[in-house]
């Protein structure tokens, strides 16, 4: 059943578990101080791009990943971090969202055991033109997305930079990178490592606080695509659901 709303809107969207979507929008969050969505008849997009310019996420939702989804035409809308934050520190487990907006308002609706609703001036977000990435990799692999992110959880919660490596053609590493006693191995064996195309054995170091920025975000996801190399930025992509993409680009660190 559709949500009432108190604006007319352009574009309107629910996703049945607002927690899930959170991940998304924290995610964006970390990485910068305001978001400007891309919404229309083909679906939602967005780019957050750092200030430093080191990480760049990039998300695509097709109109089928949403329980409701209506766009007139084409819209963008610009929140503040500061306003996404108030939104998300009320969400609670079993929240629908729905989200509408015009060319004047933002409107969020979480429905639950009660309706909180929060409304918003639609900004204007100035957001730099991003092109596509088209570099080689090194190293080529998938994994279990669960075992990536325990991994970067782990690893960046005591390391301030975590290296990834190969070993003997099937075998990529995860490990604390200034002192090199703690990593994570994912192998054929143990079910972590799903394929890998190694074309040259490469180890790369990345800042963690970085990685650790997309841990929440793997939860929507069962495997992962990573690719790395020493003159590629680190690539992690991801299906979220039906028509949905994320994709993860990570400088290294110097």
């Amino acid at each position: 059943m559709s949500v009432r709303l108190t604006i007319e809107p352009v574009v309107k969207f629910s996703y049945p578990s607002a927690k899930e979507f959170t991940y998304i929008l924290q995610a964006v969050a970390e990485l910068v101080d305001e978001v400007a969505m891309s919404v229309g008849p083909q679906g939602l997009k967005l780019n957050a791009l750092d200030p430093g310019k080191i990480a760049l996420l990039k998300v695509e939702l097709a109109p089928e990943s949403f329980e409701e989804f209506s766009a007139e035409r084409e819209l963008s809308i610009g929140m503040s971090i500061g306003n996404l934050t108030r939104v998300l520190k009320h969400i609670k487990k079993g929240d629908r969202i729905t989200l509408a907006a015009n060319d004047e308002f933002v409107e969020i609706v979480l429905e639950g055991t009660t309706i909180r609703r929060y409304k918003f001036r639609n900004i204007e977000v100035v957001s730099e033109e991003v092109p596509e990435i088209e570099v080689e990799y090194d190293v080529e692999a998938t994994l279990l997305s669960n075992a990536l992110r325990k991994a970067i959880s782990e690893l960046s919660a005591a390391a301030d930079t975590i290296g990834i490596s190969v070993k003997d053609q099937n075998e990529l590493i995860l490990f604390d990178f200034d002192t090199k006693k703690v990593s994570y191995r994912f192998t054929p064996e143990a079910g972590t490592l799903i394929s890998i195309d190694v074309k040259k054995e490469s180890t790369v170091p990345y800042d963690s606080e970085f990685m650790s920025k997309i841990s929440d975000i793997l939860r929507l996801a069962t495997s992962v695509d990573l690719k790395y190399g020493e003159e590629a930025p680190l690539y992690i992509e991801f299906e979220v659901a039906v028509g949905g993409r994320v994709r993860y680009y990570l400088a290294s660190k110097m």
